[in-house]
């Protein structure tokens, strides 16, 4: 049978000068194939194989003496202890890592011939493919981590089920690499190669190319009397900035900026402090149809500036010792120690009761004052930290447009629209004040930031399209995000941007931690590297992942980078059990925080039943039509006490959304992120619903008192520190709970009992002795000192519940 032709698979530009071309097959003869270059002003030279080693840092493979060495660049996965958990090759080969001599296939620390860091293994051909056969491939660890294939790989393959793998070929086995020079950047120019007679192959970025970064700081920065602007554009032609100390640039200086010795920066030195000035940039380019767009005439806002007037920009110029300095550094809760809040600047202030101007309303300067009014919701709840949805600059249109905040335009900049003076920044002074505030009154600051997607207009997209966001093979922008776009957040810029963004937002803001918006599609490896790099600033930072997208999810993962993450299954599994639809087996597993499989320590997990996404908790558990719990039912009233009193000796961190604890309703509406009306807290429902407000209130310092103590786990506790007793009738899902039932964390119990069915339950606690025990809640009251309570029969060692009730009982 005769062997397929040759040709060019792939062509990548991989750094400024040279390019990668990929065949179809290897090349074996002395000679050099007959690749051609075919660009304007440029000139193919030095033609010649790549090694195989550093394509294989890749491809996750390459050929060696009839030995396929299987291999892995270990600084990419900054999760994975290679030392102490081995990642093995897992494929058909060795019924994908499970064969008895699968031990073989562990990859071992070396090094390239270049003194690069590699792991990697050398296996007989024979025992990997028979000849002329192709399969699939991956890498996976001791522990059974399976590690997620590079996505500028070439030998890319997806499953039916959407998991990616690495393509195995030994026709293109290393000897199918080649690379070459040009003259110049390359880069810059829209460039092709060909194979004899055969279509042109676009030269596109790839491989190396997303390692490329700045070798200096980027956006503006004040160095003695100067004021350095910086951009990384690795394939711009030029470069210009306007600067104007109006916003509306009645009188705009243009200049030009010049590329820099790396030849993928641009910079330029403005003599003089412009603090206080705005500017904006412009940046032309290469059109090649499919990985770039460049418009010199649309002004950019920078994606480094430090504030903006609002989405589209300006940006402001901020010299950082002009700026206001945080009042005093705030160290937040120990994580297991964090009872959360979950948050929205416009919800909280729409409403409040104090006096605020129009503007103040708007943003942060309202926050600011409500805190400061005695018996704020805020600081009267209980709980010590509050997370605010996205406070970046995003992209509604007008100041006065509500919006949840996740289509976010800028990293550095706090919105514009939640200042009272945008035009002059004032919304970088008042985020301070309002921080500084939270501090004051003992709650820390979380902060939702989407690094996943951008919103309009998209800066980064007209400085570099293929670096910044994932791209299909034509070129379209791909959406795991469900927002039009995913930002490559493993290229070394993106990776930079984002760090650099949160630092600053730690630094100048004492911004307390920060929950990841579709945290699965900026990749375990880059948050990883992410909260490395926080850690070493604020060692006390919370980072919280939420942790799927439509693309995957990674819960389990979140531990190697040690994340929190939030915990959708206690959310389902919470409204199902009010319902007396669950059962005493899930009620364990959940209210042990999940450490019995997918959380690795007692505070991973952030247990809550509803955020800002989708209906309320009340509107999706009401026996109102419609979802429509504006007007609750006593059932609906006592399911929620259930889920209060489940949420606060659950073993995580327990996270309200603002105005559960008052039966908050959206009337059904399934999504409210433009409905700002729907959204704003109505405090004039504390007072309808003053008894369960009031109730929360008692659960959430009881998670905070003496007894909380053995809920707020720093370390995974023993086997039999929660037992779980189930009803006389097996039918029911009744059950009691047992926390500290072997002691181990001192003398102090807690006993909670729940029925959620429409039946009553009996509750036999066998050898848990019935005296001592104090009781301090049942489904309408609460208090620490005690209540009247006879259901517990003492002497028989049984809780006697009526329908839809809870018993909770503590005891030295």
């Amino acid at each position: 049978m005769s062997q397929p032709k040759n040709h060019i698979q792939a062509a990548y530009w991989i750094r400024p000068g040279q390019a990668c071309v990929l065949l179809a097959r290897n090349w074996k003869k002395n000679d050099t194939p007959p690749i051609h270059l075919k660009a304007k002003d440029l000139k193919m030279k030095n033609l010649r194989h790549m090694e195989p080693e550093e394509i294989g840092r890749f491809t996750g493979y390459y050929e060696e003496d009839d030995q396929v060495i299987f291999c892995l660049n270990p600084k990419r996965y900054p999760h994975v202890d290679f030392d102490h958990d081995p990642v093995r090759a897992a494929g058909p080969f060795n019924d994908w890592g499970r064969s008895e001599d699968a031990a073989i296939f562990n990859l071992s620390k070396a090094e390239t011939t270049t003194g690069k860091p590699l792991y990697k293994v050398a296996i007989p051909r024979e025992r990997v493919v028979s000849a002329g056969k192709k399969m699939t491939f991956k890498f996976v660890t001791q522990s059974w981590h399976w590690l997620t294939p590079l996505r500028c790989a070439a030998n890319l393959i997806e499953d039916k089920t959407g998991n990616l793998n690495y393509g195995l070929n030994i026709s293109r086995s290393g000897q199918h690499a080649f690379v070459f020079e040009v003259d110049g950047r390359g880069m810059d120019k829209v460039a092709e190669v060909t194979w004899k007679d055969e279509n042109a192959c676009l030269i596109v970025p790839g491989l190396f190319f997303y390692d490329l970064k700045s070798d200096g700081p980027c956006g503006p920065k004040i160095e003695k009397n100067d004021t350095i602007v910086r951009l990384f554009a690795p394939r711009a032609t030029r470069v210009d900035i306007e600067i104007d100390d109006n916003p509306n640039f009645k009188n705009p200086q243009r200049l030009k900026l010049d590329l820099s010795k790396d030849q993928v920066t641009w910079k330029i030195a403005l003599e003089g402090n412009f603090h206080g000035w705005y500017y904006r940039l412009f940046i032309d380019g290469p059109d090649d149809g499919c990985t770039t767009i460049f418009d010199f005439k649309r002004p950019l806002l920078d994606p480094w500036a430090r504030a903006t007037v609002g989405p589209e920009g300006p940006g402001i110029i901020i010299d950082p010792a002009r700026a206001k300095p945080v009042a005093k550094r705030h160290t937040p809760p120990a994580c297991q120690d964090l009872s959360i809040l979950e948050c929205h600047v416009r919800d909280l202030v729409r409403f409040a009761p104090v006096e605020l101007s129009e503007k103040e309303r708007l943003g942060f300067a309202g926050v600011t004052k409500f805190l400061k009014q005695d018996n704020c919701y805020l600081s009267q709840l209980g709980v010590n930290a509050l997370e605010f949805q996205p406070i970046q600059q995003f992209d509604s249109t007008t100041a006065e447009e509500y919006h949840w905040g996740y289509m976010t335009n800028n990293y550095f900049a706090p919105c514009a629209w939640y200042g009272t003076n945008p035009k002059k920044g004032s919304q970088n002074e008042e985020l301070v004040d309002m921080v500084d505030a939270c501090h004051e009154h003992n709650l820390s600051v979380i902060v939702d930031v989407v690094y996943n997607h951008v919103g309009e207009p998209p800066n980064l997209l007209f400085i570099d399209k293929a670096y910044y966001f994932h791209l299909s093979k034509d070129g379209h922008l791909m959406n795991w995000s469900g927002c039009g776009n995913v930002v490559r957040a493993e290229s070394a810029m993106s990776l930079q941007l984002i760090t650099e963004s949160l630092i600053h937002l730690v630094q100048a803001y004492d911004i307390d931690g920060f929950r990841f918006d579709l945290a699965e599609l900026i990749t375990i490896e880059v948050l990883k590297e992410i909260g490395d790099a926080l850690r070493a600033v604020k060692p006390s930072i919370v980072l919280i992942a939420e942790p799927w997208s439509f693309r995957g999810g990674i819960q389990w993962d979140t531990r190697m980078a040690g994340y929190a993450y939030w915990n959708d299954g206690y959310r389902e599994f919470a409204r199902e059990y009010v319902k007396g639809h669950s059962n005493p087996g899930a009620l364990k597993y959940f209210a042990k925080g999940c450490i019995d499989h997918m959380s690795a320590w007692p505070s991973q997990s952030i247990n809550y039943v509803e955020s800002h996404d989708d209906r309320t908790w009340l509107d999706d558990i009401t026996e109102n039509k419609n979802h429509n719990g504006e007007y609750p039912t006593r059932n609906d009233i006592l399911r929620s006490h259930m889920m209060a009193a489940l949420l606060y000796t659950s073993v995580g961190v327990p996270m309200l959304s603002c105005g559960q604890d008052y039966m908050r309703s959206k009337q059904g509406i399934h999504n409210t992120y433009q409905r700002g009306d729907i959204n704003a807290l109505n405090y004039n429902r504390i007072n309808d619903f003053r008894q369960t407000h009031e109730y929360f209130k008692n659960w959430i310092a009881f998670r905070a008192s003496e007894w909380g103590q053995i809920l707020r786990l720093e370390s995974n506790p023993g086997k039999e520190y929660l037992r779980v007793f189930t009803a006389e009738n097996s039918k029911l899902s009744a059950a009691a709970l047992l926390f500290n039932a072997d002691r181990s964390l001192g003398k102090q119990q807690v006993l909670l009992a729940l029925n959620p069915n429409f039946h009553d339950a009996k509750i036999h606690l066998y050898d848990v002795d019935g005296a001592d025990w104090l009781p301090i809640a049942d489904i309408w009251n609460f208090d620490s000192k005690g209540i009247s309570d006879e259901r517990m029969n003492r002497h028989e060692r049984n809780i006697y519940l009526g329908h839809m009730t809870l018993g909770l009982w503590v005891r030295d």
